[in-house]
């Protein structure tokens, strides 16, 4: 089953997959954050937060893997 995760402040709220229902909680002042596929309203909330910290480990893991590489090249060019 698919929800839209909405958030109102630092309230979020995740609500099946419905146009009419979203659209109302949009008019109460919620904003969309994403749409993902869960078997229940908690369960959305926790894959919500499992993308964001996929989203940051991926770039910082680029970053220490490159990292070495530009300390060695800068010892080289110091020399």
């Amino acid at each position: 089953m698919d929800f839209y995760i909405l958030k109102k402040q630092e309230k979020l709220v995740a609500i099946p997959a419905d146009e009419q229902n979203c659209k109302e909680y949009l008019d109460d002042g919620y904003f969309y954050i994403d749409k993902v596929a869960a078997c229940n309203e908690k369960s959305a909330l926790k894959r919500l937060q499992a993308k964001q910290v996929k989203a940051f480990k991926m770039p910082a893991l680029l970053f220490l893997l490159v990292l070495p590489i530009i300390l060695f090249a800068w010892m080289q060019i110091s020399r």
